[in-house]
């Protein structure tokens, strides 16, 4: 799996930068009337980046945790909200000595498992630390718009104190693990009449509806809800065993498929 230099040596940057482009205002109320809902209280957040839901989670009184995979974004979370508990680890492979009542996979984190290794050694994972009868909650692109309305470049603009950023990105089909894409981002950055930019690349995932729930079923969670979200896939499931599935156990039995062989953080 590989880490954008978004994430790393320009964490700072995209903190910044998604303050306009992301409402994370509206990204917490979405998980909050679902999570209140549920009755949960102990969650962990996967792809908490630089804790910009964090912050309203704790306020809200939730027993929160926030990941990430990335060391930097970790280190800038625990700057910005100095009250929160954050950890770094991969979803991957979650070796955590702690239970929660929900996972919540935020901010098109999920979009980042590009091949179908990747999304059973993440929902393996999650199934371990999670209680039973509890939750995951995600969203994700959705195949069908993305691929029927794909874009090939786009441009966002944004502002933040006395910084201008232009992100100008660039796709094209990809298609080697399933419903994939390229991403190539060129980023400028202006202040004070100076100007530096930066590029970054990765491939994404997009899913339809039926692979999530296939993917879902045989990780020994049931699909509760679907909602589509303009071009995303807002799922809630409920973790239904404590025991292995069937697939799972043909699936991990093979020495080939050691989470140590395949990644590559």
């Amino acid at each position: 799996m590989k880490i954008m230099r978004i994430y790393t040596d320009y964490a700072r940057v995209y903190h910044e930068m998604y303050q306009s482009i992301f409402n994370y205002e509206n990204e917490f109320q979405l998980y909050d009337k679902s999570l209140s809902k549920l009755k949960c209280k102990k969650i962990l957040e996967i792809g908490c980046g630089s804790g910009n839901l964090a912050k309203y989670f704790i306020k809200k009184g939730y027993d929160y945790t926030g990941l990430d995979i990335s060391k930097e974004m970790i280190e800038l979370s625990k700057e910005l909200v100095p009250e929160g508990k954050f950890i770094r680890a991969d979803m991957r492979n979650l070796e955590l000595n702690e239970k929660f009542d929900a996972v919540i996979v935020t901010g098109r984190t999920f979009t980042h498992l590009t091949t179908n290794h990747d999304v059973m050694f993440a929902l393996r994972s999650i199934h371990k630390i999670l209680r039973k009868d509890s939750w995951l909650l995600f969203d994700n692109f959705n195949a069908h718009e993305i691929f029927t309305n794909f874009k090939d470049h786009m441009t966002h603009k944004s502002k933040y104190s006395n910084r201008k950023y232009t992100r100008k990105s660039y796709t094209s089909f990809d298609f080697e693990h399933g419903w994939t894409w390229k991403w190539k981002a060129i980023y400028e950055i202006k202040e004070e009449g100076e100007k530096r930019s930066f590029e970054d690349e990765i491939i994404l995932r997009a899913f339809t509806e039926d692979e999530l729930k296939l993917f879902l079923h045989i990780s020994g969670f049931e699909v509760s809800k679907m909602q589509k979200e303009s071009n995303a896939i807002f799922t809630i499931a409920q973790k239904k065993s404590e025991e292995r599935t069937n697939a799972q156990l043909h699936y991990f039995k093979k020495k080939e498929n050691n989470f140590s062989e395949i990644s590559q953080v």
